[in-house]
């Protein structure tokens, strides 16, 4: 089934509560456009892109379109002649989109940063872990304020293996991120950490997908967002522990930083548990910065605006205490600390 032949989705679906389909569409919902690549580079070499064979989901809207739409892929492997990798995708038609597929051999990390003045762009990007190997994945959403955003991510991990993956959304004016994945192998992990920052009119919806399909897998899941003026941050999580995935451990926490009377935040973290003897939780909450410190910062130098943008920053780097590769942490942070100057 190709894309025009599937339906338009429902907001009572969960995926599709806060952001209707035709909102990240680039054009109108009954039309197939043709949409650009954007260029890709790997350690700094233009990477050539290849007709894509990936199977298109029957199902998925999103992840339909976006094949369907830019029929080339991006093929990179991992091993071990580039253990640290750093990729730039750089989108400045009126629509662009790229494909990326990262066959991980080896462990290592890699770096993506997503920048450019698109009207549009989207991106699929798949990931397949081999068994036994430890990937740090970050990511750093740069892109133009003015741009509308889709993003679809799909990952495997395979026994023994690690993702920790760590995500910084700046840019863009709407986004929709769809992250789905799945613990395939005994002893899989994954240790996912998110920080979105949405400020003026933006609109940030994230919905992340964590499925258990095997037993003695561990998953621990952090977003945080902090929301100033109009910015509206979603968080949508699911979180699946199938039948027979006894020993598993998992847990999700969304927390949100409200920073004026306009800025709101949804989070909904939701689990479907089949299985017994497991451990699984989540948690969400919302609060606004504490005048107590404000005024604390205040009583030592700084201004008002000053000690918010201060508050603010640490309370999104906090989202990558917990990482542990210092080529992928120091990436993140350091995006963070160039944009802290527009919370100001």
């Amino acid at each position: 089934m190709s894309y025009l032949e599937l339906p338009i989705p429902n907001r009572s679906e969960h995926l599709w509560r806060y952001t209707p389909w035709s909102k990240v569409h680039p054009t109108q919902v009954d039309v197939m456009p043709e949409i650009n690549s954007a260029n890709v580079y790997f350690n700094g070499d233009l990477v050539d892109a290849k007709t894509n064979g990936a199977e298109i989901s029957k199902t998925d809207i999103s992840r339909a379109f976006l094949v369907e739409s830019n029929s080339y892929i991006h093929n990179i492997t991992i091993d071990d002649s580039n253990a640290n990798s750093e990729i730039k995708v750089i989108s400045d038609g009126e629509m662009n989109s790229c494909n990326l597929h990262f066959e991980v051999k080896n462990s290592g990390s890699i770096r993506v940063r997503l920048s450019g003045e698109s009207k549009w762009f989207g991106i699929s990007i798949t990931g397949n872990l081999h068994g036994n190997v430890n990937l740090s994945f970050a990511i750093v959403n740069d892109l133009s304020e003015n741009t509308t955003i889709l993003r679809c991510e799909d990952w495997d991990i395979a026994r023994d293996s690690t993702l920790e993956y760590g995500e910084l959304s700046i840019g863009g004016g709407r986004i929709k991120s769809d992250i789905r994945t799945y613990l395939k192998g005994t002893n899989s992990t994954l240790m996912q950490n998110i920080a979105v920052n949405c400020r003026d009119s933006r609109i940030d919806d994230h919905h992340i997908e964590i499925h258990h399909l095997s037993g003695h897998s561990n998953s621990s899941l952090t977003v945080k967002s902090a929301c100033a003026d109009k910015g509206h941050a979603i968080g949508t999580g699911l979180l699946i522990i199938e039948e027979n995935c006894d020993k598993s451990d998992a847990g999700q926490v969304f927390k949100n930083l409200l920073l004026s009377e306009k800025a709101r935040a949804e989070a909904i973290p939701e689990l479907e548990v089949l299985s017994d003897d497991v451990s699984a939780a989540h948690g969400a909450a919302s609060s606004s910065v504490d005048p107590e410190q404000i005024h604390y910062m205040m009583s030592r130098g700084f201004s008002r605006d000053d000690a918010q943008t201060e508050i603010v920053e640490g309370f999104l780097i906090s989202s990558f205490a917990k990482t542990k590769n210092d080529y992928a942490k120091e990436f993140l942070i350091e995006a963070l600390s160039t944009n802290q100057n527009e919370w100001e």
